[in-house]
């Protein structure tokens, strides 16, 4: 026997038997249920350091359920991620010189199932290495045939429930992706910006006014000037006129409280086409909208000048042409928040667009409730306040997604795309469009399904039901047996993206919570506190770690250092650590294997030793188990 413990002996040898033997497998029974749902990772992803916590968690809450008797379930699977996939799928496609504008969209989708079936099962690969104890008989993908079904159907039900519905509305636009993406997709991070004071002149007065602006780009998008009715600095221009800069449009002078007389010289521009506020502020006044900058975040036709130039380049180019007429005031520089796309880290480009979105407010109601009053509980209890202020102030969700990897909206266009309808497929589409329009004439050839893709978090936010069929099939036996889960085990970076709609769709489709208990992990960081990304260096690799020192003591050394809710400062060190409490535990196995059972009275002493060492075991597994009891 070694005198040092040898993972890359151990491990697999151990794994393997368990994997022959089927002890991760879970059907129905008599037992009752512990179940607990991977969040799945994106499928062309790879193993990092968050994984490794959350999964180290939810794999010691699996084993002690099947060590209580407990019917336990840990269903794996991945998740399509729309941008991830579809951004990868043409930097492979660039790379061969090929442009997605020459393929047809079931040209492309076969690069991207062909990229997926190649990198799709790394990381479930991966997990295995570390560990985890799923049932790899279950393992599900959120473009699975049955998975997609419930996608469509749960559309198709939400649509007629008047809760899905399509307009014209201000989204946030990444110029990267090509693609809208929901107000939670936004990061938004401080940055150095400058504050630019222009005048704008009076057209029936030789004077000016002054406004402050960040994005000097959006001026040729102007359609009025705005000040606080309140502020007597401007109470006698109110109604008045001005010229927007270079271009000399004549726009008027309004109101609104919308207003911070404190900020700038308390006169805002406004631009409806290129700012949520300023596009309610155009709401209410019936301004012209005028779109200026394209999805490209290029100067379009309707901005007369600077056309087809990048946004920021123009910036300094129409601050030079302004200074050139001397309306420019003066220059400052500002600390300010500006928002980035969580996908592609790209800045987000607000934009009046068509789209596909989801009434949230009556949904939001049931799923605060019921986690205010503890039928789904938080752990730390800290992220209910969290919880609620974002429910409180839910958004009408933007779902519709300018990509072709993902689940395709099942609406069909006729009437010269003016008029849809909402169905499981294109046949019966038609028959909906017949009724709907009282023309039989209609062909198939009339309708065209929508190009857009759902959310990816629309799968994701079905997840606890549609892993076990429950949209399609309600009633089959899987469903009713492991429905509702037991834990939920996340980073709390997602609570609005996927735990908080989860909720929502649990109380929807079912009146009944997706789980019991939401364990919120911290982000795993260095010890620098820094995000580990590949960009700063700062993150290892997983592999390599379990690699060097096993996959146990990559695990214990997490747990050592992970308070719920609380971020984890990684240190390598902590990885040496659980090597060696692996190490101390095979030490100890030596040493007991090495002992040989002799038949002899024992004294006193030896007897108070064992009677000891049993009452203090026996403590210490009581009180793990009390603060097990605590979580559950």
């Amino acid at each position: 026997m070694d005198a040092q413990y040898n993972p890359s002996k151990i491990e697999h040898i151990w794994y393997d038997y368990w994997m022959s033997h089927n002890l991760f497998d879970s059907k129905p029974d008599n037992k009752v249920p512990y179940t607990i749902l991977i969040p799945p990772p994106n499928v062309t992803g790879i193993l990092h350091m968050g994984h490794m916590l959350n999964n180290t968690i939810q794999d010691v809450l699996i084993r002690r359920a099947r060590l209580l008797g407990f019917n336990a379930c840990w269903v794996p699977g991945t998740d399509h991620a729309s941008i991830a996939t579809e951004a990868k799928v043409l930097s492979k496609l660039k790379a061969e010189g090929i442009d997605k504008k020459d393929l047809s969209r079931d040209q492309f989708l076969k690069h991207a199932w062909n990229w997926t079936d190649k990198h799709g099962g790394i990381i479930l690969n991966q997990l295995k290495r570390l560990g985890a104890s799923c049932d790899w008989k279950r393992v599900k993908f959120t473009m699975d045939k049955d998975m997609s079904d419930s996608v469509r159907k749960a559309f198709i039900m939400l649509h007629s429930k008047g809760y899905i519905y399509r307009g014209k509305k201000m989204i946030n636009w990444d110029p990267e992706a090509q693609t809208a993406v929901s107000d939670e997709e936004v990061i938004y991070k401080e940055q150095d910006s400058k504050l630019y004071y222009i005048k704008y002149g009076l057209v029936d007065a030789n004077n000016s006014i002054t406004i402050a602006t960040t994005r000097p780009e959006t001026i040729l998008g102007d359609t009025a000037i705005c000040v606080h009715p309140k502020d007597k600095r401007y109470s006698s221009l109110i109604g008045a006129y001005v010229y927007v800069p270079l271009i000399n449009r004549k726009i008027p002078i309004i109101t609104d409280t919308y207003i911070d007389p404190e900020f700038g010289t308390g006169a805002l521009k406004v631009t409806p086409a290129h700012d949520i506020n300023d596009y309610l502020i155009g709401e209410k006044n019936n301004l012209e909208i005028i779109s200026v900058i394209d999805k490209n975040g290029k100067m379009d036709e309707d901005a007369k000048m600077y056309v087809g130039e990048d946004r920021f380049l123009v910036r300094d180019k129409i601050i030079n042409d302004i200074k050139n007429l001397g309306q420019l005031d003066k220059i400052e520089s500002i600390k300010n928040k500006v928002g980035f796309s969580e996908r592609t880290n790209s800045i987000i480009e607000p934009r009046l667009s068509s789209q596909w979105f989801m009434k949230m407010d009556e949904m939001a109601d049931s799923a605060l409730k019921n986690v205010l009053n503890n039928n789904v509980k938080f752990y730390p209890n800290k992220f209910k306040n969290v919880y609620k202020h974002w429910m409180e102030n839910i958004r009408d969700w933007c779902l519709s997604r300018q990509l072709w990897w993902g689940h395709q909206i099942p609406a069909f266009y006729y009437n010269n795309n003016k008029d849809y309808v909402v169905a499981n497929n294109i046949n019966e589409a038609l028959i909906l469009a017949k009724e709907k329009t009282k023309n039989n004439q209609l062909l198939l050839s009339d309708l065209t399904q929508e190009e857009d893709v759902l959310d990816t978090w629309f799968s994701s936010w079905l997840w606890p039901i549609s892993v076990f069929d429950g949209i399609n099939h309600p009633d089959n036996s899987d469903y009713q047996y492991y429905y509702p889960t037991n834990d939920l085990v996340t980073g709390h970076d997602i609570l609005f993206f996927w735990v908080a709609r989860m909720i929502m769709s649990g109380y929807e489709f079912e009146k009944k919570p997706p789980f019991k208990n939401v364990y919120f992990t911290g982000m795993v960081r260095d010890q620098k506190r820094r995000k580990m990304s590949k960009s700063l260096g700062n993150s290892p690799d997983p592999i390599k770690l379990i690699d060097k020192y096993g996959s146990d003591a990559v695990r214990v050394g997490m747990l050592f250092a992970s308070p719920a809710g609380n971020d984890l400062l990684f240190d390598e060190n902590l990885c040496e650590q659980g090597r060696n409490f692996s190490n101390k535990i095979w030490n100890s196995f030596r040493l007991i294997s090495s002992w040989k059972i002799q038949e002899k009275n024992q004294d006193s002493i030896s007897k108070e030793v064992i009677y000891w060492f049993e009452n203090k075991l026996t403590f210490d597994i009581e009180l793990v188990n009390r603060y097990f009891l605590k979580f559950f």
